[in-house]
């Protein structure tokens, strides 16, 4: 069959069936005629479809980017792409997700193994109710119709309690003691202890929960505070003064 009639019906045919017959009769023909080396090389270029595919998946997937925040917020233009976030338990969260190109198929953020569709400007707000670190995984469907994804962790933690602190003596040297609760055991407290008087103010940062002083404590007036903080950043704190 001359040539001109197998292309004239290979245009007729789906995308995908002319892809693959047209790489056909480049591997199997062969043709000594010259007019038709233009022609063969439009052809071969056809047959690269597959790279260049490959080569804006790879693209796409770079343009997805997350961005969360605990607070109601305007509109968001500035968006990151964190590794990791942290959160108090109980906090609402806002996802939100910037795709580029916009125009995608659909989407859809995967929480606690919970599928949740997008929702317009690609947004998703959700409550943690139990401590713990969290997988969040945005999954979009391309025009390729394949799907690309990113993700960012989240922790989410508590707040340390301070119920009370108290001032005893040893030998007539001042001892602070407190009582500071960690109500997250994947984190560690440490303490600031600030003495103010009217001369100066002392900070001393701790691991222990109590502190002996080597001086005694001014008779006309002085102030403690404790703030005790974990390892995630959130705080508690208590006062004592004369």
């Amino acid at each position: 069959m001359p040539l001109i009639y197998i292309i004239t019906g290979l245009f007729a045919q789906k995308p995908r069936i002319w892809h693959t017959s047209v790489c056909k009769i480049l591997h199997f023909s062969t043709f000594n005629t010259m007019p038709f080396l233009s022609l063969i090389f439009l052809l071969l270029i056809a047959c690269s479809d597959s790279l260049l595919h490959s080569e804006t998946k790879s693209l796409s997937i770079e343009r997805i980017s997350i961005k969360v925040q605990n607070k109601s917020d305007t509109v968001l233009t500035d968006y990151s792409i964190p590794y990791s976030d942290t959160i108090l338990k109980g906090d609402t969260v806002f996802f939100y997700a910037k795709i580029n190109p916009p125009k995608e198929r659909s989407c859809y953020w995967s929480i606690e193994s919970k599928e949740y569709p997008c929702l317009p400007r690609n947004r998703h707000t959700y409550i943690f109710n139990t401590r713990g670190l969290y997988p969040i995984k945005l999954y979009v469907l391309d025009n390729f119709g394949d799907t690309l994804s990113a993700n960012i962790f989240m922790r989410v933690s508590s707040k340390p309690i301070c119920n009370s602190i108290n001032l005893n003596f040893f030998q007539g040297s001042p001892i602070f003691k407190w009582n500071c609760k960690n109500t997250d055991d994947s984190a560690e407290l440490t303490y600031r202890f600030i003495l103010q008087t009217k001369a100066k103010t002392d900070t001393l940062f701790l691991k222990e929960d109590s502190l002996q002083l080597g001086y005694s404590l001014p008779s006309d007036y002085w102030k403690v505070q404790l703030n005790a903080e974990n390892s995630y950043g959130f705080k508690d704190s208590i006062e004592l003064s004369l």
